[in-house]
């Protein structure tokens, strides 16, 4: 740890309250800002409670005193953060439940109200009191981001995979039609009203990139970032707390910072190890003046970068080369990422069950130090070779109904991503033939097993698998193993991870 007077002390955030310092806000803010620029690593605990992949995390507002989540379970979990850090209650799970993964979660202002919406086609809003359903609000396809108006608890808008972001008011009839603020032929993965001007709203689409937009002119946005590199795959827009700038992610490059009205990039940010291609991410900004930003990463890191305060900064192409801070400790893709600035806590999640809580403060039950000096305990990838082993061990392909209820990993979800950041790291293209669904897998162990018994009626979503295999096959006797690597790419159940 940076010697910092001041900033030694090993404490929870009770801390503060025993000081007596939240009472004085200003001197609570400069405690918390030097401590965490004085830390090279932060205390980490595992949330458990979800059975399947985390695909959304968002903190209440005005103190974060409740974490909502939600993922490829179905179920939007609500967290008490004081308890569920001291382990003195479980996840209260709401009655509403989607019908397939959830992709993206909003509280409204008063934390009354939480908006939930994915794969399903749909967005549901919940009661967080009374844990009902008070609306949904039917899309024509999955539905990846949510932003309500910070002006307005009843209007939010939707970025949906039909290339379309809608403006809904709860207090219409959920079956009337939503305004249409854009509509592109590509999905539109991210939404979000500016918090101070709620007549902006930034988007991310999956070909055009970052966009600007005015509510008050539809179908054509304002302003497009990025130069003349701004047909972009993008995946994910912040605006900082006073909506003067916007922090954006996009496939295969590194974090970028814009301000609001400027197309040029003000920085660009990049560590060596941190990549972004295999999975849909999202990023943040993060301290008391949002003069850090995060995101997650393909090598199963958190990463943390300082924003210059000189505009100059980073040398050509405005590159801030070094993260200020790599938390290590997530066992597979990092996907998403908040950060809660009254309690300096960090909240992360992606491929694994867990939801990760980092904080510059020790927590009970909590693991490593403000000082990397404890070594964190990595993992092998899993080979190619043991990726399909497991699928064909386990006799069955990856389990989408959580029956089983289980909080523990399951290694074929590991190994499959796993395939994905190596068939990356190998320089595959996203549209290789060697990328294996656990379907594909299966088809054709149990096509190998019938050998020469003739097949009858095969289901609809494995017909393309088998024909492309036996478009390979030599006439010799070979084994399913054999020709696995001429298949046709066949995507599994659609997963909130894979967005391209």
């Amino acid at each position: 740890m940076k010697d910092l007077t001041g900033c030694g002390m090993r404490s929870s955030v009770g801390f503060l309250s025993r000081r007596e310092l939240t009472g004085q806000p200003l001197m609570m803010e400069e405690f918390q800002r030097r401590r965490l620029a004085g830390c090279t690593s932060l205390y980490k605990k595992n949330m458990e409670g979800h059975f399947g992949c985390v695909n959304a995390i968002e903190f209440s507002n005005n103190g974060g005193e409740w974490l909502v989540s939600g993922g490829d379970d179905r179920r939007v979990l609500l967290w008490h953060m004081e308890k569920a850090i001291h382990s003195h209650s479980k996840p209260v799970k709401l009655k509403g439940e989607h019908l397939s993964n959830i992709f993206c979660l909003a509280f409204d202002s008063t934390n009354k109200r939480v908006f939930s919406g994915g794969n399903d086609e749909q967005v549901i809003l919940h009661d967080v009191e009374r844990r009902e359903t008070l609306n949904v609000f039917l899309h024509i396809d999955a539905v990846y981001s949510l932003s309500v108006s910070p002006v307005n608890d009843n209007v939010f808008a939707s970025s949906s995979d039909d290339g379309r972001v809608l403006i809904w008011d709860t207090r219409e009839p959920s079956h009337g039609e939503p305004f249409c603020l854009a509509s592109y032929p590509s999905a539109f993965h991210s939404v979000m009203f500016n918090p101070v001007e709620p007549r902006l709203l930034a988007t991310a689409n999956s070909k055009e990139g970052v966009g600007l937009w005015d509510i008050r002119k539809p179908r054509s946005s304002l302003l497009r970032y990025g130069g003349s590199m701004s047909l972009q795959s993008a995946m994910s827009v912040r605006f900082n707390s006073t909506g003067t700038q916007l922090l954006a992610l996009r496939r295969r490059l590194p974090p970028v910072l814009y301000e609001l009205h400027s197309r040029l990039p003000s920085f660009q940010f990049d560590n060596q190890g941190y990549f972004n291609s295999c999975t849909m991410k999202s990023c943040c900004f993060a301290g008391d003046k949002d003069q850090y930003i995060l995101s997650g990463s393909d090598d199963f890191n958190l990463y943390m970068w300082k924003i210059p305060n000189d505009p100059e900064a980073g040398g050509p192409g405005r590159v801030v080369n070094g993260a200020f801070m790599v938390l290590k400790g997530h066992r597979s893709i990092v996907n998403q990422v908040r950060f809660n600035p009254h309690t300096y806590m960090i909240c992360s999640s992606g491929v694994e069950k867990v939801i990760k809580l980092w904080s510059p403060y020790q927590q009970p039950d909590s693991e490593g130090d403000l000082e990397s000096r404890v070594e964190d305990k990595s993992r092998s990838l899993y080979s190619h070779e043991e990726y399909i082993n497991l699928v064909l061990n386990s006799g069955s392909g990856l389990s989408h109904d959580y029956i089983t209820q289980s909080i523990e990993e399951d290694p074929r979800m590991m190994a499959f991503f796993d395939s994905l950041v190596r068939r990356e790291i190998e320089g595959w293209s996203s549209d290789s033939d060697s990328d294996l669904s656990e379907g594909a897998i299966m088809q054709l162990h149990a096509r190998g097993r019938r050998s020469t018994r003739a097949t009858s009626a095969a289901p609809a979503a494995a017909t393309a698998t088998t024909t492309a295999a036996s478009e390979h096959r030599s006439d010799s006797d070979n084994s399913s193993s054999s020709f696995l690597l001429h298949l046709d790419r066949v995507d599994p159940q659609r997963n909130s991870c894979i967005s391209f």
